[in-house]
């Protein structure tokens, strides 16, 4: 998660390849110790920074630190090690003598989010009228990106249960955690609070109060996690787990709870240190390094057959149509002959 104009997102690493370069054993050891001392001074987790500290003296005595010839390879030196205590650090080399033109310009997460869809890739009513919300990323909440959100959750307001596919999600911004997590709780509910160190300040999150089309407050909720969910996307998904509004079904995620910033390390490299940490108001503490361990654990290939299981058999105890009972029927039968579920959606946003 970074901060940006008030703004909180949830941060992680996008790294393009840049042109080979060299660097010196001096230089390696001043960005060393810079890095070291703003860990020191900006770190959020205070306690892990004697580790973290003696870990970074270690590796300078070792073979990797010496024969790592580039600045690419050096800056993978140093986020590897890093990323052991904490997965929101992150070290990045930037060419800063190559010319603007021929400069590799990375796209950023949110510009990327903005240009497509804001990161829903597929909204569907599958058979025994489930509704399906397939995305990756969680994008600023602005004016589009609220309109498109709207949208989504307005196409799947009448279903009589909801798998949201977190499996690919890579995180984004806390707000928009906020307004989609309103659809579904009471308003004013506390979802997280974040802690910054600068500071010494916590700021809360809580459902807004003016969503529009609110799906109903007991429309039984499925989260798809894995390995690869990250971040924003692990926050959704565990501040539903303790809120006890809906069913996590997969992999344990990727475990990064802590916003960051980057600071200057000097020879065009750059350090993103997490600053401040996500407190949840059940648990009193979050998913940094650990993940989120999901209710039903199962393979995330697997994840989404086992999640319209259950939801279908939920549904079925609850409606009375025999039409829909006997979709319900034929597609349970369909899912117990182990044959991967072909998203085939009845009705398509």
């Amino acid at each position: 998660m970074k901060s940006r104009n008030g703004i909180i997102t949830w941060g992680f690493v996008i790294l393009s390849p840049l042109a080979h370069a060299d660097i010196s054993y001096i230089d390696k050891t001043h960005i060393l110790n810079t890095l070291t001392n703003n860990i020191e001074q900006q770190y959020v987790e205070v306690k892990k920074i004697d580790k973290i500290s003696d870990a970074l003296t270690e590796l300078k005595a070792s073979p990797a630190f010496t024969h790592s010839p580039s600045q690419e390879q050096f800056a993978s030196l140093l986020t590897a090690e890093l990323q052991k205590f904490d997965k929101h650090f992150t070290v990045q080399w930037r060419n800063l003598n190559e010319s603007q033109n021929n400069k590799t310009k990375r796209e950023s997460w949110f510009t990327k989010l903005s240009r497509k869809n804001s990161g829903f890739n597929r909204v569907e009513v599958l058979d025994g009228n489930i509704g399906y919300v397939d995305f990756w990323g969680f994008d600023e909440l602005s004016k589009n990106s609220k309109n498109i959100a709207e949208s989504v959750m307005g196409f799947v307001s009448n279903v009589d249960a909801l798998i949201f596919d977190l499996r690919n999600n890579g995180g984004g911004s806390a707000e928009m955690v906020q307004f989609i997590s309103s659809y579904f709780l009471k308003p004013n509910t506390h979802l997280n609070s974040i802690y910054w160190r600068a500071t010494d300040s916590t700021r809360e999150f809580r459902t807004f109060d003016n969503v529009s089309d609110s799906i109903h407050l007991d429309t039984p909720i499925y989260i798809l996690t894995s390995n690869d969910t990250f971040s924003a996307a692990e926050e959704f998904a565990y501040n539903l787990k303790y809120l006890e509004r809906a069913t996590l079904v997969g992999e344990t995620t990727k475990g990064g709870a802590n916003p960051w910033q980057f600071y200057e390390l000097g020879s065009g490299f750059r350090a993103g240190i997490p600053i401040a940490k996500a407190i949840n108001p059940k648990t009193k503490t979050n998913w940094e390094s650990i993940g989120v361990k999901p209710h039903i654990e199962t393979s995330q290939t697997n994840a989404l057959d086992v999640a319209y299981k259950i939801a279908l058999n939920e549904v079925k105890k609850s409606v009375s149509n025999e039409h829909q009972i006997k979709e319900i029927n034929d597609k349970l039968e369909e899912l117990s002959n182990d044959t991967p579920f072909k998203e085939t959606p009845q009705s398509t946003m």
